[in-house]
């Protein structure tokens, strides 16, 4: 999978699980970023987790 894919795949799987609570917008992003990178032990999705920071800091 790519990296963009996975970032979508897991912003899904933390916002439907009903067992995952987040607190904030942040805190589901850090989770997203975790687990991404769990997968791929890279670097190369920061570039849509910084754009998804973004996005928090305009609201």
């Amino acid at each position: 999978m790519s990296n963009f894919s996975l970032v979508v795949y897991y912003m899904f799987k933390e916002i439907f699980n009903p067992r995952l609570h987040h607190a904030d917008f942040q805190e589901l992003v850090e989770d997203v970023d975790y687990d991404v990178f769990k997968k791929t032990h890279n670097f190369k999705h920061m570039k849509y987790i910084k754009f998804l920071h973004t996005l928090s800091e305009e609201y």
